[in-house]
């Protein structure tokens, strides 16, 4: 069992990673011209096309008014579109455009705080990794009641 120095100690070296990737995240977005949270959006739909504002919202746990005003931004840049649910006529589904997927693999390409992080894996062998995925998962799991 972990100390409270120990725990204290991880805390700290988690949010010092977290706040670094999250600054090479954002530096990343907006040489696209998007903001992380656009991207965030983007990725999701990549993933999960047809989904509705309010599912996007609860699966990305952001606030309801800045997905409103980010999904709106990015269908001014012509990166999402709505369309009519063919179920439920009162609910709007979401897609990416083909720029819009274009642009989402190419931050997934080229994005600097992934190529800072696998840089950073490189010194960890395959079993340290496959350790440290792990062990992560574990912490999400216990952490999220």
């Amino acid at each position: 069992m972990a100390d409270r120095e120990q725990t204290i100690e991880v805390y700290q070296s988690f949010f010092a990673v977290a706040r670094q990737l999250k600054r090479l995240a954002h530096q990343s977005a907006a040489n696209l011209g998007l903001t992380v949270h656009q991207i965030g959006i983007l990725n999701f739909l990549r993933q999960h096309p047809g989904q509705t504002q309010k599912e996007v919202t609860e699966r990305l746990v952001f606030n309801k008014s800045r997905v409103s005003l980010q999904i709106d931004a990015l269908a001014l840049k012509g990166l999402v579109t709505r369309a009519v649910s063919e179920l439920d006529r009162r609910e709007t589904r979401l897609y990416l455009t083909d720029e819009g997927g274009a642009l989402c693999l190419r931050y997934n390409e080229e994005a600097w705080s992934h190529k800072v992080l696998g840089e950073a894996l490189e010194q960890f062998s395959v079993q340290e990794l496959n350790q440290l995925i792990h062990m992560n998962k574990l912490l999400l799991l216990h952490l999220n009641p």
